[in-house]
């Protein structure tokens, strides 16, 4: 067997800008019929994912009970 070259390993990229670094905050586990339901509600919604019909529910339902702070960009 013919050994392979040693390439020189390519060098990282630049750091993010950390005023846009996201992370995940919520992770829901749930049925497969629920997380159906979810996905076929934000197609329905015209949603362009379900963390954005997740983001648009949690606002309209600060608003409901009155929460005084607006919600971030998210």
């Amino acid at each position: 067997m013919a050994k392979k070259a040693d390439k020189p390993k390519a060098k990282p990229g630049p750091k993010p800008d950390p005023s846009r670094v996201r992370t995940a905050v919520t992770m829901v586990r749930s049925m497969p019929d629920w997380k159906v339901w979810v996905e076929e509600l934000a197609e329905f919604d015209r949603a362009s994912s379900t963390g954005d019909l997740l983001d648009r529910a949690l606002v309209a339902y600060a608003r409901q009970v009155k929460f005084p702070k607006p919600a971030p960009k998210r």
